[in-house]
């Protein structure tokens, strides 16, 4: 059977490697490299993306290093992402089907009506309703472009977009262990900026007395507030209880910070479209108490891996066994997971990893983007 030429085309922006943080090119990486291991017989990968990535296929890049590592650049990384679109679209004779990771396809959606190739566009970013509702109207009548979602919740605002299935992120549930015991700290990791309710955590904490490990990953426009509105009043707060902050600590090196938690503390303050966090705490067997926005309805059962909370009184999104609703319903259900016997608790963890390993692996992940490779280049 002839080899699918598959060109994944990624952003320019980030370098893809084991080291990544960002999280596109976490899952750009996860795919190719999965793909590799398990498709290599069917599939041949080339992959645009900055020249100094670290992935073991075919690289086809405009510049050695990405754009966030040339001084240069700054905030005109747009140029370089247009280029690096260019570049892959004039080698289409080349490659069957372009599978795009960048943003939710907004930069390559003007040029595609010049492509005669299917293009699967995974769909990485928030949309805004009115805004992309507009400008994905544009390019409606282009039959050969396909939109795969991370989550049922992308979908609700552009109902008119030419869908594939939806495909959940997957983990390597080897490597993000199943630990049955647990610890006695609350975590939390992610990028330090506002809308990842790091700053709610540390109320949370406060409040309710636990010992709490914060993994942020610093992000240069946000330093002010990280250090206005978290650094400052953590120094307040460790006279009450211990918050421990340990910076860009990689994925790898929080295997065993997910495993010895008693749970992760996911406050989002916007629609989080999936949240790669979420399965690699759960696969390690440690629940999740979050606000119910975005994908996390999808990815968290209420009462069985964790509690699903309310954002506020003026925002309820659903019926959760906690009833409160902001700050006060994450404290009463951070208190509900302490006071389990530890059996129930034990079989939270249970439930969390055997979630993971019914939904969320790599494997089940990859089978189905081949699955979605093959259907639209039949359909072509």
């Amino acid at each position: 059977m002839k080899k699918i030429r598959l060109a994944i085309l990624n952003s320019n922006h980030t370098k893809i490697g084991p080291f990544t943080k960002k999280g596109t090119e976490i899952f750009s990486y996860i795919l190719i490299n999965n793909l590799l291991k398990y498709y290599q017989h069917s599939v041949q990968i080339s992959a645009f993306c900055s020249g100094n990535s670290q992935i073991p296929v075919k690289k086809i890049s405009i510049a050695y290093r990405s754009s966030t590592e040339n001084q240069y650049i700054n905030n005109s990384t747009y140029f370089f992402e247009l280029a690096l679109i260019s570049k892959a679209l004039s080698m289409q004779k080349a490659f069957d089907i372009f599978h795009v990771n960048i943003m939710n396809g907004e930069l390559i959606l003007p040029f595609v009506q010049f492509v005669k190739k299917p293009i699967v566009i995974t769909m990485h970013g928030n949309t805004n309703e009115k805004l992309h509702s507009l400008f994905f109207s544009l390019f409606n009548h282009l039959p050969h472009v396909y939109f795969t979602p991370i989550s049922n919740y992308q979908k609700k605002f552009l109902p008119s977009l030419n869908y594939t299935k939806t495909i959940y992120h997957g983990i390597n549930s080897n490597i993000f262990s199943f630990n049955a015991l647990g610890g006695k700290q609350m975590i939390w990791t992610g990028r330090a900026i506002p809308e990842k309710g790091l700053d709610v955590v540390l109320q949370v904490a406060k409040k309710m007395k636990k010992q709490t490990k914060v993994f942020p990953i610093i992000k240069n426009e946000y330093l002010d507030w990280l250090q206005n509105e978290v650094l400052k009043k953590r120094e307040i707060i460790n006279q009450i209880v211990r918050i421990n902050f340990d910076f860009n600590v990689t994925r790898s090196n929080l295997v065993k910070e997910y495993q010895s938690s008693k749970l992760f503390l996911f406050p989002l303050k916007w629609e989080e479209p999936f949240g790669l966090t979420l399965i690699e705490s759960m696969s390690c067997g440690t629940p999740i108490v979050a606000f119910a926005r975005g994908s996390v309805p999808e990815i968290v059962k209420d009462g069985e891996t964790g509690f699903i909370v309310n954002p506020s009184d003026d925002d309820i999104r659903g019926n959760w066994i906690i009833k409160k609703a902001g700050i006060e319903g994450l404290c009463e259900a951070v208190e509900r997971i302490y006071a389990m016997p530890e059996d129930q608790y034990r079989q939270m963890r249970q439930n969390c990893r055997s979630l993971v390993e019914k939904n969320f692996t790599v494997e089940h992940m990859v089978n189905q983007y081949v699955d979605v490779y093959k259907e639209v280049l039949t359909k072509k």
